[in-house]
């Protein structure tokens, strides 16, 4: 009887094993245009305004391609003292649509769409989604607690935000000769769009947000930090 029992939990359990496999595989792999539209309407409120239309929306494009490329699965560096080698996770995809679209209704129930709602109102709704994902403080990179969160994460640690806000050509995630690391970084060519300062003033739905506002100090005080 025990092993008539097993072998009806094996079969049962091997008939279940493709429907998982395709439960996996009909999860989206990249974002949808609703959810693509959402995040250019809501990356103004997160992303610093000396950019601008235009490097703003090129920034969540290139954020919109990196989730297009995200893989599972795949070794991360372990870094000195951390002997365990880690892999990437499951694909933000599905939490980012899912979450767009609850930031969407959530300015709906405010009685407008996201761009048509006040300063106030916005960072209020960003502040609880952040909340309820138990975002804290700005991540080291995208780790798919939270799209907003997440995006911010994309451009404030990337080598440009760095370079933005000390107006020096940093490069501090490039690979560069080990001889330039006693050179004082060439400033940026001054533009009307490249103000470092910019960077490190209050800009619209960041500063006030409680889980993340301490997180905005990105970078070190030193203007050679990571060169």
């Amino acid at each position: 009887m025990q092993r008539r029992t097993l072998l009806q939990w094996l079969l049962s359990a091997a008939a279940l094993l493709p429907f998982e496999r395709w439960r996996l595989l009909a999860q989206p792999r990249e974002l949808t245009p609703d959810a693509v539209a959402m995040l250019r309407e809501i990356a103004p409120t997160l992303l610093p305004a000396s950019l601008g239309p235009a490097r703003t929306g090129e920034t969540v494009e290139r954020f919109a391609a990196w989730t297009r490329g995200y893989r599972e699965g795949v070794p991360l560096a372990h870094g000195y003292g951390h002997p365990r080698l880690e892999k990437t996770g499951p694909s933000p995809v599905p939490a980012y649509i899912a979450q767009l679209a609850a930031l969407d209704a959530a300015a709906r129930a405010k009685g407008g769409r996201w761009q048509t709602l006040d300063l106030e109102t916005r960072r209020a709704l960003v502040d609880a989604a952040l909340t309820k994902a138990g975002v804290k403080a700005l991540p080291p990179r995208p780790m798919g607690q939270h799209v907003a969160a997440d995006l911010m994460a994309f451009y404030f640690r990337s080598t440009e935000a760095n370079d933005l806000c000390y107006g020096a050509l940093i490069q501090r995630e490039v690979c560069r000769p080990i001889e330039i690391t006693t050179k004082k970084p060439a400033p940026l060519a001054p533009t009307p769009d490249r103000v470092g300062a910019e960077l490190a003033r209050p800009v619209e739905g960041r500063s006030k947000l409680r889980p993340y506002s301490v997180a905005m100090d990105v970078v070190s005080e030193d203007p050679n930090a990571g060169s």
